[in-house]
């Protein structure tokens, strides 16, 4: 009996790590992920998803897509912030890509079909400080460069 019990405990302790499922990485906080966040006019929540080092918020606004547009193209020029990219898609949508002195963010604005106003997609990331150029090296490298 003794024998047949360490089996049976042997056997659960299997059954149970191969029925456990990997757990999905945690997104990173609100405030680490968008240190500064430009919300369109009047903006309605959607939704939020994320993964390891970055959060995606999405709004809806009433306003037109074009106003939306350049809405974020007038404040990703802003302060401190520096618009990258900004690119429009065949399907309509605009893209945006902008850095400053905290983490980047994409812009995704669209119209949707299924109702009126502008569907705007805001992702931040969580920039690992090794991704962050070196100064020595940043300098070291300026320096070369003339």
């Amino acid at each position: 009996m003794p024998r047949m019990r360490a089996w049976l405990q042997a056997a659960g302790v299997v059954l149970a790590a191969c029925g456990s499922e990997p757990r999905a990485p945690k997104p990173p906080e609100f405030a680490e992920a968008f240190s500064s966040l430009p919300l369109p006019p009047n903006p309605e929540f959607v939704s939020r998803a994320g993964g390891a080092g970055a959060l995606q918020i999405t709004v809806r606004t009433p306003a037109e897509m074009a106003q939306v547009a350049d809405y974020y193209r007038n404040v990703l020029t802003r302060g401190n912030w520096r618009l990258v990219s900004d690119i429009k898609s065949a399907d309509g949508s605009t893209a945006l890509y902008a850095e400053h002195d905290g983490p980047p963010l994409w812009v995704r604005i669209w119209k949707p079909t299924d109702r009126s106003g502008t569907m705007v997609q805001l992702t931040g990331a969580v920039v690992g400080q090794d991704s962050l150029p070196h100064p020595k090296r940043a300098d070291s490298a300026a320096k070369r460069a003339s």
